[in-house]
């Protein structure tokens, strides 16, 4: 009970609301659905995703595509390498990490992930994903076009056809690896860009096909 006289500082104060936390971000893909129509000519294709497994995605993946899905979280590859401080070890690391077979695959998801390796890490795993897509097969990144520390890495969820969810994460801080265009073609030597858009974001989406 407050008496009289008795200052209000000298009694306990409520601690502030915390801040909502910020909404996951929802982008506009002009480029994922192409990807998703080049893989639905195959029946029953065969995906490669290079994220973490998300499980609204497998979902919409088995019920659009019927497809057979491999979920190799090469982020979190990434990130074990960064925080023992071995990122130059990743080039090595990427030529024997992934065990599917060449001309096995029917579309590859690669999301931002090449934002976090370096050049030579990022040759070697080019190399090894256009081996293993099939003739026909489609390949789908994003490219970031500025140089900027990253912090955070983008779990991407399937909203629709046209939407993707961005999640965040914590990252061990690395600057981006700025790709232009041409470098990214002859990374992905025998592929051939089908779709490139650059968004607002200053990302570029982009469409890699098999011929």
């Amino acid at each position: 009970m407050l008496k009289w006289g008795s200052r209000r500082a000298d009694l306990p104060q409520a601690a502030p609301p915390a801040p909502p936390a910020p909404a996951d971000a929802i982008v506009t893909s002009k480029v994922f659905p192409h990807f998703l129509a080049a893989v639905a000519h195959q029946a029953a294709p065969t995906l490669l995703d290079l994220g973490p497994v998300v499980g609204s995605n497998v979902s919409f993946f088995g019920e659009r595509l019927a497809c057979k899905l491999h979920v190799e979280d090469l982020y979190s590859d990434v990130e074990a390498h960064a925080r023992r401080g071995e990122r130059a070890a990743l080039a090595g690391f990427f030529a024997t990490r992934l065990r599917q077979a060449p001309d096995s695959i029917d579309g590859i998801l690669c999301w931002d992930l090449f934002d976090f390796l370096d050049r030579q890490a990022g040759l070697v795993l080019a190399a090894r994903l256009a081996g293993m897509l099939r003739k026909g097969g489609a390949l789908y990144g994003s490219f970031g076009t500025t140089a900027v520390e990253l912090k955070q890495y983008t779990k991407t969820v399937v909203v629709a056809a046209e939407s993707l969810r961005h999640r965040m994460s914590p990252a061990t801080p690395v600057m981006r690896t700025v790709l232009l265009t041409r470098d990214i073609i002859k990374m992905f030597d025998g592929l051939i860009v089908a779709e490139s858009v650059l968004l607002k974001s200053s990302t570029r989406e982009t469409l890699f096909r098999r011929p």
